[in-house]
């Protein structure tokens, strides 16, 4: 039962941080000026200005956005009308001189969406989405040009569609002229002007306050020392030289420092640490430059105190109520005071509530927040305040109209509620709250409280090394040609600025996968190899060769003979699932973090008559939980197909249809048999395949991430096909 919000308890108010972190990687390439990826322009007309002005309806409600600077300098270009990235180029092109490759780029680029809250809702948008694989050949220029409209029209925010020009033209839905397809991408422009100028007036109205990352959003404690890594990971492969430049952590704050006071005209208070990246070290230079707080995960808290996050045991984090304190901590001379975020409750908005009806989703948030509170109040915790930080762009493409009927719904709640109070950082510090003094700060990230998605894997080694050699060789070369171009030399650290970022290692190693993977490799090693063309040298070869093997190897093998599975919801004997293909979901990932897997790992094969899965629980998850929910299969050929698993039900639909021919069995793993004669001819001889655990009725967990599982099958002849 939720607990009534406006019946107030006896205590003290516990006030709620939220913080947004705004960012996105350097796309643009320095030489050429061009970006290589839109994902900064597409989420600015998005994610950022609404998530400001939202609250112009909710003057109770106050926020912390943390915006990155090196995304601040892109959004400028956009807002100058001086970039231009693939997506854009190919809008801007009328649709009546489109060659074949310009139809072809239009295929790749302009589906590029959540098609379940950005595509399927628009009719017209949705038609040509089923119809691009006989776009070339059949699509007319209108098709083309309609394409070109709505994929832009997609990614502008519903508060900017409401009313006016672009109301009508989404009324419109089809038969778009260029004329139309200009305002939109101008409209598109004007939005993205408005950001800056809207941060600083909430800035000033006191409803919000702005922090910083460093300028190109680096791992500071692997800057500053690599070796720092092996406090989380002791014994783990580090790269062949040591990484050591504590000088640029200096100037990536200092050049983030300078952005701010140059677009807000005064200096930032606040930091969130790349990745709530953070170590000791790193505090010295971070109070340098003035600031007052950084925030970090609880998992470094718990590591910091050592005792337990999130166990049942009184002492831990949640139970004693340590977490929902403000704490302090001195290195030399400098102090710094830091905050840690609730990881369950910013994975909620971040990962669950979006398959939630909004009302629903806001009464949870803010009876867990109630029973935070009461716990608190029985603790006789001082001066308590609830952190909640995540990624303030990704989250929204997955909740019904971007996410504002959540946000207006929780906003409205929390401002109904007497016992809660949003504040920022600046606000909390400035009620001279009792902050506890911390004895030690543990390295490590938000992810795991360690460091490891971005060093310690062969990929993520190779990069520093290639960025340690890069940069041993420019300061060699400005050492030996003082009289060389100084601002040649000025932008040629700044590649080595860039390259520093930690989205390269994001996507290095067995962590991530992405349409993009690729993309950021070639990006990555582009940043480098203009260090040395910006000093009139040829890049080295070992530039032009991929840091990236693929992510597939690193997460699935393939099956190696016939398996013949008993169906009975366990492992009956070890040699039965041995030949089986498998994904590795527990090393998997998607592009954000959660704190918890629902599957550790999908097993998949066949015999002469029917594909088995095997899908094993996280380790988290017990037995009987493991039981209540539901799965689908879905096959994602040209001609899909998607049985779905009720197991508390104890039945099977193919297609929507109830199938008993298809056997399932659930216990401590869940194995399923479907027929081939029940599946569509695979085109190709192979199955894609999506796998995902649903929690009442909503996907609450999918694999792979992104793109399908590969399941290629033997000799058409050998299996019974019915058509």
């Amino acid at each position: 039962m939720t607990p009534d919000p406006s019946s107030k308890p006896a205590g003290q108010v516990l006030k709620l941080a939220f913080l947004w972190h705004q960012h996105q990687p350097y796309y643009k390439d320095l030489l050429t000026d061009r970006y290589l990826l839109p994902w900064v322009r597409l989420h600015g007309v998005k994610d950022y200005l609404d998530m400001v002005e939202i609250l112009d309806s909710h003057p109770r409600i106050k926020q912390t956005f943390n915006m990155v600077p090196s995304l601040l300098e892109q959004l400028e270009d956009y807002a100058n009308g001086t970039a231009l990235d693939p997506h854009l180029e190919i809008s801007l092109k009328n649709a009546q001189n489109l060659t074949f490759e310009d139809k072809s780029m239009m295929l790749e680029l302009l589906f590029q969406a959540n098609y379940d809250t950005m595509i399927g809702p628009n009719r017209r948008y949705a038609a040509l989405h089923r119809g691009r694989e006989r776009a070339g050949a059949e699509w007319n220029t209108a098709e083309w040009r309609d394409l070109q409209v709505l994929a832009n029209l997609a990614w502008v925010d519903p508060m900017f569609k409401s009313g006016g020009r672009m109301k009508e033209l989404v009324a419109k839905g089809e038969k778009y002229t260029e004329s139309d397809k200009l305002e939109v991408l101008e409209f598109q422009r004007k939005i993205i002007q408005r950001i800056v100028p809207s941060l600083k007036a909430h800035i000033e109205s006191g409803q919000i306050e702005v922090s910083v990352t460093p300028y190109f959003h680096p791992i500071m404690p692997l800057l500053y020392d690599t070796s720092s890594a092996l406090t989380a990971m002791p014994g783990a492969s580090l790269p062949k030289k040591r990484f050591q430049h504590p000088e640029d952590v200096d100037r990536q704050i200092s050049d983030a420092v300078a952005m701010y006071e140059r677009l807000f005209g005064r200096k930032p208070v606040g930091m969130w640490p790349s990745e709530g990246s953070v170590s000791e070290d790193i505090i010295p230079i971070i109070c340098k430059y003035g600031f007052r707080w950084i925030a970090t995960d609880e998992e470094i808290l718990a590591e910091s105190l050592r005792i337990p996050a999130r166990h049942d045991l009184p002492n831990s984090l949640i139970n004693s109520g340590e977490l929902y304190r403000g704490y302090k901590f001195q290195k030399e001379s400098a102090t710094i005071s830091i905050f840690f975020r609730d990881h369950a409750l910013s994975d909620n908005i971040g990962f669950v509530y979006s398959g939630w009806e909004p009302e629903r989703a806001a009464d949870d948030f803010v009876g867990k927040l109630r029973a935070v509170h009461n716990n608190l109040i029985l603790r006789n915790v001082p001066d308590p305040i609830a952190c909640v930080i995540l990624d303030g762009e990704n989250a929204w493409e997955y909740y019904r109209n971007d996410g504002h009927d959540f946000l207006q719904a929780l906003y409205t709640k929390i401002g109904a509620a007497p016992w809660l109070e949003t504040c920022t950082f600046e606000q909390y510090l400035s009620g001279r709250p009792n902050l506890v003094q911390l004895k030690r700060l543990f390295p490590g990230s938000w992810i795991s409280h360690n460091f490891a998605v971005w060093i310690g894997h062969s990929e993520d080694n190779k990069a520093w090394d290639l960025l340690g050699a890069v940069r041993d060789q420019l300061e060699a070369f400005q050492k030996a040609t003082p009289g060389f171009d100084q601002d040649k030399l000025k932008v040629a650290w700044k590649e080595i600025m860039i390259a520093e970022g930690s989205d390269w290692c994001w996507w290095f190693g067995p962590d991530h996968v992405g349409p993009n993977n690729d993309d950021f490799d070639r990006l990555f090693r582009s940043h480098l190899a203009n260090v040395y063309r910006l000093t009139d040298r040829e890049p080295p070869p070992e530039l032009f060769q991929p840091v990236r093997t693929s992510f597939i190897d690193a997460h699935y093998l393939k099956p190696i003979d016939f398996i013949r599975p008993k169906i009975d919801g366990r492992v009956t004997q070890y040699y039965e699932w041995a030949s089986a293909g498998f994904f590795d979901c527990a090393k998997a990932g998607s592009t954000m973090h959660k704190a918890e897997r629902l599957l550790s790992g999908i097993w998949f094969g066949y015999d002469e008559s029917e594909l088995y899965f095997r899908l094993d629980r996280g380790v988290t998850v017990d037995r009987k939980r493991f039981m209540s929910f539901d799965f689908e299969i879905e096959f994602v050929n040209s001609r899909k197909s998607a049985v779905l698993i009720r197991p508390t039900e104890k039945s099977v639909t193919l297609d929507g249809r109830l199938d008993d021919k298809i056997n399932f069995a659930i216990g401590d793993i869940l194995e399923v048999g479907i027929p081939f004669n029940l599946l569509p001819i695979p085109k190709q001889n192979q199955y894609l395949v999506r796998l995902s655990v649903l929690d009442g009725g909503k996907p609450s967990e999918s694999w792979p991430p992104a793109e399908a599982l590969k399941i290629e099958l033997p000799n058409p002849k050998e299996i019974p096909w019915v058509v």
